[in-house]
């Protein structure tokens, strides 16, 4: 599968993403004047920084005293003055620089068989075109093999290609720019503040069959047919300032590349990860012939959606993998890339459901490694979240709010009533270690992390509190939610909103698990089930809806994008259409309820260009990309396969910039992440006793196969169907095991529901016929 365009990209949301996890890039595909947006996951403004409001603690009381009358806007008042953070903002991500190719005696105008594209098979890049009768072509790729950018610009006719090479940093942000020997620059940097991460950028010439000159600060290259660039980043992020950048050592080490060598090793390493997972619902002539911006816009029409819903799936797995590897920082509100010195939103880690939501396809889409840095940078939020459970709640254990950065940050983030004081991130982010072994069976990864979940207990023994007969959270809020007291008074601010305790029991069931398959024979176990026992349950309220609030309040906002009081259909377990037919109703009811008080922008009214609305149309609550992926989840776990594609379909017609990037706006990686995680669940779901198969297949993709998904409980699984109904599955696992599953009746040929146990055979395999 492929990203493909007849035209260069003329802005920063039409360019195609390259990257290893680590330093990453954006391809604009110019002719004579190509741009090269760098990344480093490590530009960082500012540094570490202790931002915990010191009048927290003293003030909590009081709050929640408030909050128990009714008088929201006190509460919400005093919640602004002694519990948002001092600064308000925490560190924020920044653009590493740009890379600029002029190339002399080619034009646009002059040019024929323009192709840019981006090949998802091999993480390659790729731009050709024609002009005054010579073949161009450059290959871009960001090495999973080694810590480079390579690319190779190449010329049909000897001596074709003379350029210029330079570094800048939006236009003025950079220190310095020094020669290195007579082949490259390097570029000297910091991020802002007064402690940001310093750093290096160099750029050389690794191979040239022309003349190589270094002018000042740029590359002089005349003559060439075949020219092979590296690009490197040096920063002092890890070594928290104790070890100066070099990037000069780097490029040493590139001394007598061979870029075909290269290639070879990065697109076997890249394909270890990539190629685990198939899917295929593409049977379509005439898409691969359409260019993706095209595909998009007949989508809007209805037209060659499975296509691009398989190359948006494929995406997904590829940004994923690109922007967040074994070693280095997790993937950000914009995976890796970005071209701002202050992007939106600081380009963090927003942790009320977009960070999450990059890593709910690791399990289903065989992806382990690439959750170990949201793993390690949970571990790096104990120390400083040990301070903020100290400083606000006067509290034991550790605790973060709705944002973190790549400091590990866990002071509120911003001054945003509605979301800054929200300290249930950490029992959300340990559920996805618990997730990690259930779907790969290694044990070792809930022994490493076991501390931080008795941390993490420690502090809700501390931080909950009796109100009503139950233990409560607050102040808290259903995450940036508003809703209406019957005086007509609107507050955010609330004492444990549905999502709170459906986190919760999620939680403290898994805490019971981690001590069972551990053998952990301390009271962590009975402590997490005595709180459990005591916490809110979940209400319907009036409207048939599961109740997102204590008290079944009106809500401002009927079609908020976050549908939070839905948490325990997915991501978590509590509600399930055949165990809990009633709370499965209410959940659906919700959904109704949301979206049909939300709609998609008019995309005629949008500035693609710098990813702004206008105005016009609806408001958009529910339909941005993150939000419709989310409502794919839910619709898959209660089964409305056709209510998936729906949203699927307007996500990639509605949602997708040109190079399919998902809009919020602007662009987040949520909403392509959450895609392929959505259409996992469609096909396969094993969060039940057991593992469902096709539970959500929708009309609209009658025809396909998927090869490798994975169960829970450590299964691989490959199933292929035709007309709608199930024709073959294949099982691997450890051998001798039990493979419980379900088909519904509407996929089986006989129209009777299947549900029976394989065995696997002493090679860890099984087949089944249908």
């Amino acid at each position: 599968m492929r990203l493909w365009y007849t035209s260069p990209a003329s802005v920063w949301n039409e360019a195609l993403p390259i990257g290893n996890g680590h330093i990453a890039g954006m391809v604009f595909g110019g002719v004579e004047n190509e741009k090269f947006s760098l990344n480093d996951e490590t530009i960082w403004y500012r540094g570490p920084a202790d931002r915990n409001n010191p009048s927290s603690a003293d003030n909590l009381g009081k709050i929640r005293e408030l909050l128990a009358v009714g008088d929201v806007e006190a509460a919400e008042d005093l919640v602004a003055l002694t519990m948002f953070a001092t600064p308000r903002d925490q560190s924020h991500y920044e653009v590493l620089g740009e890379m600029f190719l002029e190339q002399r005696g080619v034009a646009l105008e002059a040019c024929e068989s323009y192709e840019r594209e981006l090949d998802l098979e091999n993480a390659l890049c790729r731009v050709s075109f024609s002009c005054g009768g010579v073949d161009y072509r450059r290959e871009y790729f960001s090495s999973f093999a080694r810590n480079v950018i390579l690319a190779r610009l190449t010329a049909s006719k000897e001596g074709s290609i003379s350029l210029r090479a330079t570094l800048g940093r939006c236009k003025r942000f950079n220190d310095s720019v020094r020669q290195y020997r007579d082949r490259g620059v390097i570029m000297a940097a910091h991020a802002g503040g007064a402690a940001g991460v310093g750093f290096e950028v160099g750029l050389r010439v690794v191979s040239c069959d022309g003349s190589v000159r270094v002018l000042g600060e740029t590359i002089v290259v005349d003559e060439a047919t075949e020219v092979v660039l590296a690009l490197v980043s040096s920063t002092d992020y890890w070594s928290a300032g104790a070890v100066e950048p070099d990037a000069s050592s780097l490029m040493d080490g590139f001394d007598g590349l061979d870029f075909d060598c290269a290639l070879d090793d990065h697109v076997a390493a890249y394909r270890e990860q990539y190629g685990r997972v198939a899917l295929d619902i593409a049977a379509d002539e005439e898409a691969p012939s359409i260019p993706t911006d095209g595909l998009i816009a007949c989508a809007r029409e209805g037209r060659h959606v499975p296509y691009l819903l398989n190359l948006a799936f494929d995406y997904g797995r590829y940004l994923l993998l690109s922007s967040s590897q074994p070693g280095g920082l997790p993937a950000n509100l914009q995976g890796i890339w970005c071209e701002d010195i202050d992007p939106i939103w600081g380009s963090k880690y927003t942790i009320n459901i977009n960070t999450e939501m990059n890593y709910w396809m690791c399990g289903p889409a065989d992806l382990p490694e690439a959750q170990l840095p949201l793993f390690d940078l949970l571990e790096r939020m104990r120390e400083p979240g040990r301070r903020t459970a100290r400083a606000m709640y006067g509290a034991r254990g550790f605790t973060c709010h709705h944002n973190t950065d790549g400091f590990a940050d866990t002071a509120p983030q911003s001054h945003a009533i509605g979301a800054a004081v929200w300290p249930l991130t950490v029992p959300w982010l340990l559920t996805h270690v618990w997730e990690q072994y259930r779907f790969f069976g290694d044990a070792s990864v809930l022994a490493e992390h076991l501390d931080m979940f008795k941390e993490a207990l420690l502090f809700f023994e501390d931080y909950l509190f009796e109100y009503q007969g139950y233990l409560v959270t607050g102040p808290s809020a259903s995450p940036e939610n508003r809703y209406r007291l019957p005086n007509g008074v609107e507050g955010n601010v609330c004492l444990s909103p549905a999502i709170d305790n459906q986190i919760l029991r999620f939680f403290f069931d898994c805490c019971v698990d981690v001590a069972r398959v551990l053998g952990d024979q301390s009271d962590f176990a009975d402590r997490a089930k005595a709180l459990a026992e005591r916490l809110p349950p979940t209400r319907i309220g009036s409207h048939g809806q599961i109740q997102e609030w204590l008290e079944d309040y009106e809500e401002v906002e009927p079609g908020h994008r976050h549908i939070s009081p839905l948490f325990g259909l997915y991501p978590g377990n509590e509600f399930d259409v055949r165990r809990t037919p009633e709370l499965a109703a209410a959940c659906l009811r919700t959904i109704e309820r949301r979206t049909s008080n939300a709609g998609y922008l008019d995309l005629a009214s949008r500035d693609v260009a710098i990813g702004n609305w206008k105005g016009a149309g609806l408001h958009a609550s529910t339909r941005t990309g993150w939000s419709s992926a989310w409502l794919v989840h839910f619709n898959a776990r209660l089964g409305r396969g056709d209510a998936c594609m729906d949203e699927l379909t307007g996500m990639l017609a509605h949602c997708s910039l040109p190079n399919l990037f998902s809009d919020h706006p602007p662009f987040q990686i949520d909403g392509n992440l959450g895609l392929t995680s959505g259409v996992c669940e469609m096909l396969l779901q094993s969060n039940a006793d057991e593992v469902r198969i096709l539970p959500a297949l929708p009309d609209a993709l009658p025809n396909g196969s998927f090869t490798g998904l994975r169960a829970r409980g450590g299964f691989k699984v490959s199933a292929s169907w035709t007309k709608g109904t199930l024709c073959s599955i294949e099982v691997a696992g450890e051998p001798g095991a039990s493979f419980s599953y379900w088909v519904p009746s509407s996929r089986t040929a006989s129209g009777l529901e299947v549900c029976e146990t394989l065995e696997l055979g002493s090679d860890g395999r099984a087949t089944r016929e249908f």
